[in-house]
């Protein structure tokens, strides 16, 4: 094969695949690239007074990322849709979020349209791994908020044992009391946004009794009120166990009250 003939296949291909019809504002184009619903990317080409052109979708795809309870106007997410729509040339609207161009002369219509539409695909992607970069965001934010809390009275260790002998259940984070310090005893915190979370916290609590351990403590720090991602009948069990399970969106500083005063008592 030729790169001209498979030049020609790719661009038959592509080409092919765009659909440009007329509408009031100008032109609805629907590209060759499809959403998670199998429908066809799709945007508008509109002149504007000045016979400048703008590009811009319908709004539904953020939309529904915010109906999702995603929220993409604070955080890393935030900073990732900037980031994307930025290097598109394209911003998103506060009030509608509809996605648009800055507004570009006829000349720059094919490449705006072509880095109009990756921004649209890229996008996409945040839906693949929200919950992985929640996770992260919720463990960076709950990490930053004990070492600002116990920082001056405690030293952290991640991803590691409360103790030797508990070498197979490892915490997301370890606080250990420094000398002389207002904490009494070593926790083994766990960051908890899902239900096999909460059981390694809950196997911990469960192995430290049967051993009769009563120097440390297990807290399970939920992220938010809603626990998205735990079942009401784990968390029933959580509990009745007597596992410490602070919530920590929306009260951070009564969350971390509560895990102070769990380090802070005498063993039980």
């Amino acid at each position: 094969m030729q790169p001209d003939t498979l030049k020609r296949q790719l661009c038959n291909i592509f080409c092919g695949a765009i659909e440009v019809r007329p509408v009031p504002s100008g032109f609805a184009i629907s590209s060759a690239f499809e959403d998670t619903s199998g429908d066809p990317i799709s945007f508008y080409l509109s002149e504007m007074d000045d016979s400048e052109f703008r590009i811009e979708d319908d709004g539904g795809y953020l939309s529904h990322l915010i109906a999702k309870d995603v929220p993409i106007d604070a955080g890393q997410r935030g900073q990732l849709l900037d980031s994307i729509l930025g290097q598109g040339g394209a911003y998103w609207d506060r009030e509608t979020f509809e996605i648009r161009s800055t507004p570009f002369p006829e000349n720059e219509i094919p490449r705006r349209v072509v880095d109009f539409l990756s921004s649209l695909i890229r996008l996409r992607d945040l839906e693949l791994f929200t919950r992985d970069v929640v996770r992260s965001t919720f463990r960076e934010d709950a990490t930053g908020a004990l070492e600002l809390r116990f920082g001056d009275v405690a030293d952290f260790t991640e991803n590691a044992p409360v103790g030797r002998d508990f070498a197979e259940f490892p915490a997301d984070l370890v606080i250990v009391p420094k000398p002389d310090s207002t904490l009494t005893r070593p926790g083994a915190v766990y960051f908890v946004t899902t239900n096999d979370k909460l059981n390694e916290a809950l196997l911990l609590q469960m192995e430290a009794q049967h051993l009769r351990r009563w120097d440390f403590e297990v807290i399970a720090l939920l992220e938010d009120p809603g626990m998205r991602g735990i079942s009401p009948r784990r968390f029933q069990r959580a509990q009745n166990r007597s596992l410490a399970m602070p919530i920590f969106r929306g009260d951070e500083d009564a969350a971390m009250t509560m895990i102070g005063r769990k380090l802070s008592a005498l063993p039980a």
